[in-house]
């Protein structure tokens, strides 16, 4: 055999190596696992695999790029289409003094739904949340706050060096429907309870999802007591009544405290006479005067609210 068939001839064997031990390195469950973390198909998860020789980490991270840069593209294209389905990611904070709201909307009801969606929703909600108190006017003991998306785009998704409208381009490049964070709601108080109706979307963590939420400002009747688990109990009860008969509030949302109880309840007259949606032998205020609780402002959003 000449010198250049030998070379051709061990070249092809070189090749065929190189692909027999490609295909070892792209397994059925590496595809699987790449497919699971990125929502991306199966042909593009297999691609990206090739192309990083198996590994599951370098492939993930080129996709995720790549899906970005599509997205902001994809973005572009589909702004004009009607987004009216999604969901509100709500976190209550642990001393119940702040509850952070974010809404996302998309374009069908399946994608509301859909794995992807409801993460990008539970990154939105938790990403601002960490940085809406900065966003709130000091000095103000009751603060409420709503921002565009504009306001929230630069925040760093947990903690990272990923942009809020990096992630969101990133998602539409995996999902390909119009999305859009319509608008984060920051509230802050001594004391705060919300209700978040269900939706089919179980909770995650710290985030509750939900297509419409309120908020209450409270306020304990006897300052020497701590803010007990029945009361706790019972102001949920109270926003969902807050819920469930929607109520106007007189605009006492931005009242200083301490609270003058004979103004918050003359401004909530009506409400408080109201029978108690829950156990209708009591009025709203009986409600609360039978757990040590008084009424401020209260706040309601839900998903498509202009």
């Amino acid at each position: 055999m000449s010198l250049s068939g030998l070379l051709r001839h061990s070249a092809s064997r070189n090749v065929g190596a190189f692909c027999r031990q490609l295909s070892g390195a792209v397994t059925k469950e590496k595809i699987v696992t790449l497919r699971h973390q990125t929502g991306l198909g199966l042909d593009k998860c297999r691609s990206a695999l090739i192309a990083k020789e198996g590994n599951v980490e370098e492939a993930a991270a080129f996709l995720k790029e790549e899906a970005k840069k599509y997205g902001w593209a994809k973005m572009e294209k589909l702004s004009g289409r009607q987004s009216t389905q999604g969901l509100l990611g709500v976190i209550h904070s642990d001393d119940s003094q702040s509850v952070s709201i974010v809404e996302v909307s998309c374009e069908t009801d399946f994608v509301g739904r859909c794995e992807p969606f409801v993460e990008l929703v539970h990154s939105a909600a938790r990403t601002f949340h960490k940085h809406s108190r900065s966003l709130l006017p000091v000095g103000q003991s009751v603060a409420v706050g709503q921002f565009d998306f504009e306001r929230m785009r630069d925040m760093q998704v947990d903690g990272g060096s990923v942009s809020l409208a990096d992630h969101l381009a990133e998602f539409v490049g995996v999902i390909g429907e119009n999305i859009v964070i319509r608008r984060g709601t920051s509230i802050t108080s001594p004391l705060l309870s919300s209700y978040a109706h269900s939706v089919s979307v179980p909770a995650r963590d710290d985030c509750q999802f939900s297509h419409i939420c309120t908020v209450a400002d409270l306020h304990l009747l006897s300052a020497e007591t701590a803010y007990s688990a029945d009361q706790k109990q019972a102001a949920r009860r109270l926003c969902q009544h807050l819920l469930s008969m929607q109520p106007e509030d007189p605009g006492h949302a931005m009242a200083a405290r301490p609270y003058n109880l004979d103004s918050v309840r003359a401004a909530h007259k009506d409400l408080l006479a109201e029978k108690f949606v829950l156990d209708e032998s009591k009025t709203v205020a009986e409600h609360l005067e039978e757990n040590g609780l008084a009424m401020g402002a209260f706040f309601r959003t839900q998903l498509g609210q202009e």
